[in-house]
């Protein structure tokens, strides 16, 4: 984990997930996911769109033609633990297909 993530996620934590910085006003959750190849236990600090059921996360890299190091995690290894606000909530991560791509994207 980068000192600029640890940071992010001590700000997180002692505020009630709010942080300034890039991510201010932004929602913000800390995605706890294993690495794929390490098997070590990771946490990234990502924006996230709130779904009826569930949370949308983007492997944009910040606009990189590759995905993210957590994005090859979780397709090795999706069942994962989001931090969102005060609750912690165990999840099973997948990549949205077809029909239900749409209104994450409109």
């Amino acid at each position: 984990m980068t000192d600029h993530n640890t940071l992010i996620i001590e700000e997180f934590r002692s505020t009630g997930s709010r942080v300034g910085g890039f991510f201010e006003g932004a929602p913000l959750l800390l995605l706890h996911h294993t690495g794929a190849k390490t098997a070590t236990e990771r946490i990234s600090p990502l924006m996230y769109q709130g779904l009826r059921e569930g949370y949308a996360i983007f492997a944009s890299k910040e606009g990189a033609p590759n995905n993210p190091d957590w994005f090859h995690n979780l397709l090795a290894n999706p069942d994962v633990t989001v931090e969102v606000g005060s609750e912690t909530i165990e999840v099973t991560a997948r990549v949205a297909e077809g029909a239900e791509r749409e209104p994450i994207w409109t």
